[in-house]
């Protein structure tokens, strides 16, 4: 059965879509791998990856074609669905057709090792059932306070709502790995101070002009061989994640339902 991992923030702008590309290609390396932008109306992990797929989420929506006709080739094996670029249209997906959307992936069970899905930033609708589908969690939080209430509400609303208590964290644009410790510390003392909740800490991400660089030439740090320290960090980081606990969710989950054939 192929594990899924949602890759989530409270808030924009603090390098989820990044790290998350970085990390989908570190995990091709060792398993069939599909990442999944899922990040509706504001999709632009093609643009990173860059690439320009023909098909994306909103054809399989349309009904124009299946999940499977979707999936495009990116860099070092990797799999990868678009969710396009600008298709406003996609946040007002009626609740049916995403439970749909999330079913359709036991079509692709046999075909992929793990899914790694960019989910939109913040609790809406769109990106809780993403979340709550997933076996694992993972949320990237800055040392801001606007990104520490936010990650704290999405945490808060996946635990009440879904029963979800397994999380991972990562800290991007950390001053340094001790600052990155000590950010994670904070937030998990707070979080852990109202909930019965799992962080599991898998890393920081250094404030690095070479990172900015990358996004620029749309070239993922992790095809570049000079930066070796950013090779090893992302496997250390994605090896965290693979043995890090698993949500229980009774709900509808990627890879375990039904299908009618």
């Amino acid at each position: 059965m192929p594990t899924s991992l949602s890759i989530a923030s409270g808030k924009g702008g603090v390098g989820k879509t990044t790290l998350a590309i970085n990390l989908a290609i570190m995990q091709a390396k060792i398993s069939n791998c599909l990442l999944l932008d899922a990040d509706m109306g504001m999709a632009n992990a093609h643009i990173l990856l860059g690439i320009n797929p023909d098909l994306t989420i909103k054809d399989f929506f349309d009904g124009s074609c299946s999940l499977e006709k979707v999936i495009t080739n990116g860099p070092e094996k990797l799999k990868f669905i678009s969710g396009g670029s600008g298709i406003t249209e996609m946040l007002n997906v009626d609740k049916n057709k995403k439970l749909n959307f999330i079913r359709s992936f036991d079509q692709l069970s046999t075909k992929i090792d793990s899914l790694i899905v960019d989910v939109s930033a913040g609790a809406e609708d769109s990106s809780l059932s993403l979340l709550s589908a997933s076996d694992k969690i993972l949320i990237v939080l800055i040392n801001e306070p606007t990104s520490f209430t936010d990650a704290f509400t999405l945490i808060k609303v996946c635990h009440l709502e879904f029963g979800l208590n397994e999380f991972c964290l990562a800290v991007n644009m950390a001053n340094n790995q001790i600052h990155g410790n000590e950010v994670y510390s904070k937030f998990n003392k707070v979080i852990r101070r109202f909930y019965d909740v799992n962080i599991t800490f898998v890393g920081s991400i250094p404030k690095n002009s070479k990172i900015q660089k990358s996004v620029i030439q749309k070239k993922p740090l992790i095809l570049d061989k000079t930066n070796k320290d950013f090779y090893l960090l992302f496997d250390k980081m994605m090896t965290k994640i693979n043995n890090a606990p698993k949500n229980k969710f009774e709900g509808i989950k990627f890879f375990n339902n039904t299908i009618d054939k």
